[in-house]
């Protein structure tokens, strides 16, 4: 199960007394500047201790900080190689995000003279040169505070979100098959609306008991109906069906005229009916629907509506 408080994997050096103390100053400088924990993986032993403390830590990890050190030259050559370990681990880290989708913070610092070797020579990482511990913590201290939230969000994180979005739905007008609504998007994240349908909705029934008085509408090729997190955006669209017709026979085809005191004639006779918008919409990549019924003024004669 992935920890309540999202970890930050710490790969370093444990080979001497220096490389530990800078591991565990890493760690606790993690645990200060960032909502995160600071996880270093001690020395492992076992097959399960490596797939419990390496390998699954780094895998729900949000975060990961590298620092090599020297390890000694190539027989041979002047080469200079850093942990074969650790190397390891960046790889992995690698996959996480290019393979998996699982994209991390990632800090990488390199002992200065550590030549580019496997992995790394095919990755951008902008790693940063030091030749003492100071430094790296340094740099870290100014880092890290830009470290707020994960790069990565789990499907059950997101799922929880996407449940949290809240939108207002009503309608502005409508005319014939032209039909305008407004939506309002009270969350902090983005909201694609995929398609539209109108129900003409009686306050007493359920849903499954409305009437369809729209055929679902699409967004018109290239164009995108996106809800900005915390904007509020009109959008018209062509309902497929004449809107006012659809209402009027279903309210029992009430009189279209009506006689005012005083005055010559006729006028348009007007009714109010409820209108339940339904959206199919895409929030991080999650579908959800949105419903919501609101009072309309329906002019039959004019086939116009006036949202209310």
């Amino acid at each position: 199960m992935v920890e309540a408080r999202k970890t930050i994997f710490i790969s370093c050096g444990q080979y001497t007394d220096e490389e530990r103390e800078l591991g565990k100053r890493v760690c606790s400088l993690v645990e200060e500047c960032t909502p995160f924990h600071g996880y270093f993986a001690q020395n492992q032993t076992t097959l399960q201790a490596l797939s419990e403390n390496v390998l699954r830590r780094l895998y729900e990890s949000v975060g990961l900080i590298v620092i090599m050190h020297h390890r000694g030259k190539i027989e041979g050559q002047t080469t200079i190689r850093a942990s074969v370990w650790i190397e390891q681990e960046v790889a992995m880290a690698t996959l996480m995000e290019q393979v998996l989708g699982r994209p991390l913070h990632v800090a990488l610092f390199v002992q200065r003279g550590i030549a580019i070797e496997g992995i790394r020579q095919q990755i951008q990482l902008n790693p940063i040169q030091f030749t003492n511990s100071d430094e790296v913590v340094a740099h870290l201290r100014e880092t890290l505070p830009t470290w707020k939230e994960p790069r990565y969000i789990g499907d059950d994180e997101r799922q929880k979100i996407v449940d949290s979005v809240m939108l207002s739905i009503k309608t502005e007008n409508g005319h014939q098959r032209n039909y305008t609504i407004q939506v309002e998007n009270h969350s902090k994240h983005d909201v694609e609306i995929r398609c539209i349908s109108l129900w003409s909705k009686n306050q007493t029934a359920n849903f499954s008991d409305s009437q369809r008085v729209s055929k679902p509408a699409f967004p018109p090729e290239n164009v995108r109906w996106s809800i900005p997190a915390l904007r509020t955006i009109p959008i018209q669209f062509d309902a497929k069906e004449d809107v006012a017709m659809c209402l009027w026979r279903l309210a029992g085809a009430p009189p279209i005229e009506r006689r005012v005191p005083g005055h010559i004639g006729t006028f348009p006779a007007q009714f109010n009916a409820e209108v339940l918008v339904e959206l199919r919409c895409e929030i991080m990549g999650f579908e959800r629907e949105f419903r919501e019924t609101r009072t309309v003024q329906v002019d039959f004669v004019n086939r116009q509506i006036t949202g209310l």
